[in-house]
């Protein structure tokens, strides 16, 4: 139990990484705000101006601004997992309860009075924010997942006429949307390239390239293929596309298949798991 709880805390929530889901998540949550204040008039709300569930309104929104566009932009993170979105909601939250309660709340004369005041604006705004917060991320968790299995269809579709299919690797880009899917025998090699991977593969008898913001530590809990391996702290190669390799006195040097002209080092930490791999290949060299 305790291990599954730790899985879903450490789980992506790429939902709000673009600007385009930002603001989404903002207008959403000022629209269901508007409706239910209107409603169900929670506090008798409206009994305290005429249009205070407009001030209302307004300060969720200007929070929401800041902290998503503002705080965010310069102080991370670039991307929430459960563990840090749920203390990210509850910094949104606090603010509006502070802003608040600085701007409507009567002078208290104790400390203790203020903070209590405090407290109780915050459940009632937890109570108005919550919900269409989670009903955002549960809808563009659903339409992620979709969006994902028609990608993969449509890709199995394609390649149904093919011989020799093998399992797909799936490897999703920002906004955890999928940037490529490929049988794991059309993979030729990876190079790291900072923040980022070059993906070489086989289309046809052709060789691409695809560029995916992801590092080799995210890759490594993806890869599924025994034969796709590190050889170095910048490349991981698909053994089955060696062409040629040559010892060299730090380890060796592989050729791949249809890209004869790049040259890939094997390093000396990678040498000694990469010699087993030629071992049950056979590769001569």
């Amino acid at each position: 139990m305790r291990k599954r709880i730790k899985t879903i805390l450490k789980q992506d929530v790429p939902y709000l990484d673009s600007t385009g889901s930002k603001l989404f998540l903002i207008g959403f949550i000022c629209l269901y705000s508007f409706i239910f204040i209107n409603i169900y008039d929670p506090y008798n709300i409206n009994t305290w101006g005429k249009n205070f569930y407009w001030e209302f309104i307004l300060i969720g929104l200007s929070v929401l601004i800041f902290s998503q566009f503002v705080v965010r932009t310069t102080l991370g993170p670039k991307r929430f997992k459960i563990y840090s979105l749920i203390p990210w909601g509850l910094m949104e939250m606090g603010l509006m309860a502070f802003i608040f309660e600085l701007a409507y709340s009567p002078s208290f004369k104790t400390f203790q009075e203020q903070v209590s005041e405090f407290f109780i604006t915050f459940r009632q705004i937890g109570l108005v924010v919550v919900v269409p917060y989670t009903l955002f991320l549960w809808y563009a968790q659903i339409k992620q997942k979709i969006s994902s299995f028609k990608k993969e269809i449509q890709f199995n579709i394609e390649g149904s006429g093919s011989e020799g299919i093998s399992e797909l690797l799936i490897l999703n880009g920002e906004n955890n949307k999928v940037v490529l899917a490929i049988k794991y025998n059309q993979l030729l090699y990876i190079k790291s390239a900072g923040n980022y991977l070059e993906i070489f593969y086989l289309k046809g008898e052709k060789s691409n390239k695809e560029l995916i913001r992801m590092s080799f530590k995210e890759l490594d809990g993806i890869i599924q293929d025994p034969k796709i391996v590190r050889i170095h702290r910048s490349y991981m190669v698909n053994t089955a596309h060696i062409n040629a390799v040559k010892k060299t006195k730090k380890g060796y040097i592989l050729s791949i298949q249809h890209i004869p002209e790049e040259k890939i080092p094997v390093s000396l930490g990678y040498r000694t798991r990469f010699e087993k791999v030629l071992q049950l290949k056979k590769i001569p060299h």
